[in-house]
């Protein structure tokens, strides 16, 4: 039966603007019809009619950065668990994506390969998730970040040996783990790859038309990484020795010269300093902690002047919020666009970020991102304007994916 829905308003992504009580008809998964200023449907017509009147229609979000089998919740993301429990994670954080308006996600890193099963099971109905992206895995030097993950491997050959076994598996994209990160006993502003192991991965990964993101927190792995070729670089902090993040104008024009793009993952930062402020306040802090609370203004100030800095430099900027580390649950891209609008960008870039943009940058224009005929119906309603106040994607009334109902709240 056909869906039609009634709202307020509707964000039109490509050209910036908000139609006025637009009727959207949605039938075999896709979009059929956008009539802004049409009457109200014809009760008798048949079709289901939801009204939201106070609702915005605008596109599923794009998380372009998530840990799905991470639990998150306080717990630390290197903790040891089974690949049964990374999978019964990732079952719960995928639904609860799914339900704050996230409908297709991209996951920069699983358990052992657990996400393939969880999107084959998904495909057959059995639990609901975003549209998953997957690269497995993620490739790092044995004992680098993240490297209980399973994706340990040295060496140009043993590297591109991995990615080919990454995507016979199903990989949509390759993720390469370029410099420390969380992981206890590595350094964030250390290169463990170097330039023939990036380039390597790249290569392999290109000739099969598949993209590379790059964990890249210190100045020397964005540097490697933009020089091998690169699409995506995750994080590109600029982290020096001293823990302290100086942004690099000549890697910036590099990085714009080669057209990567960037999800500069901020809202974690506020998120590790709120929960540090309420820890403060209640049991007290350890030495360690003191000095990283200390330092987390500053680290935020200085994310927020290198995002203005890729928007000067015109380097295509994601919206991914890193869901799975301890104090960055899941369900919540929402501050992320937030954090982005208090670091400069204005409600539509940010929210093109997670939409329009984020698909084109994954490869996915004319699948996601954005809405009209004929386009698969993904797509939120939320509650007010999101264009004069972010927090209105917090605010999610009606979910579909490919024009099934996820949630409603009238």
């Amino acid at each position: 039966m056909a869906l039609l829905i009634r709202a307020r308003r509707l964000l039109e992504v490509r050209r910036g603007e908000m139609l006025p009580d637009p009727l959207v008809a949605v039938a075999d998964g896709r979009v059929r019809e956008i009539l802004p200023g049409a009457p109200a449907p014809d009760p008798s017509s048949g079709r289901r009619v939801l009204t939201f009147p106070d609702g915005c229609v605008l596109p599923g979000l794009v998380n372009t950065h998530l840990h799905l089998c991470a639990p998150s919740r306080g717990i630390p993301f290197h903790r040891p668990q089974s690949d049964h429990a990374a999978l019964r994670w990732a079952m719960r954080n995928a639904r609860t994506e799914l339900l704050s308006g996230v409908t297709t996600a991209r996951d920069c890193g699983d358990q052992n390969g657990v996400l393939f099963r969880l999107r084959r099971v998904a495909a057959a109905g059995v639990c609901r998730a975003p549209r998953l992206l997957l690269c497995g895995p993620p490739l790092t030097r044995p004992g680098g970040h993240a490297h209980f993950l399973g994706g340990a491997v040295r060496g140009p050959e043993g590297v591109a040996q991995a990615v080919r076994s990454h995507l016979a598996a199903g990989a949509d994209f390759i993720k390469l783990i370029v410099t420390g990160g969380g992981t206890p006993g590595t350094d964030p502003a250390r290169a463990y790859y170097d330039a023939g192991e990036i380039a390597a991965a790249v290569r392999t990964a290109h000739d099969c038309g598949r993209p590379v993101a790059a964990h890249c927190r210190g100045t020397p792995g964005i540097r490697l990484a933009t020089a091998a070729g690169v699409d995506h670089i995750e994080h590109a902090c600029f982290e020096q020795p001293d823990g302290r993040l100086r942004f690099d104008a000549r890697v910036a024009a590099q990085m714009a010269a080669a057209g990567v793009a960037v999800t500069p993952t901020i809202q974690l930062y506020r998120d590790m300093l709120a929960a540090l402020e309420k820890k403060r306040l209640s049991t007290g802090l350890d030495a360690a902690e003191r000095r990283l609370l200390a330092r987390l203004p500053d680290t935020i100030s200085r994310k927020f002047a290198a995002l203005r800095e890729f928007r000067r430099f015109g380097i295509t900027c994601l919206a991914g919020n890193d869901a799975g580390l301890p104090h960055t649950g899941f369900g919540r891209l929402w501050r992320e666009l937030e954090a982005m609008t208090a670091g400069g960008l204005t409600p539509l870039e940010a929210i093109r970020s997670a939409t329009l943009t984020a698909a084109r940058a994954l490869r996915l224009a004319g699948e996601a991102g954005s809405l009209a005929p004929g386009m698969p119906a993904d797509l939120i309603v939320v509650d007010g304007d999101p264009l004069k106040d972010i927090r209105a994607l917090s605010r999610v009334r009606l979910v579909l994916q490919a024009g099934r109902v996820v949630t409603e709240q009238p």
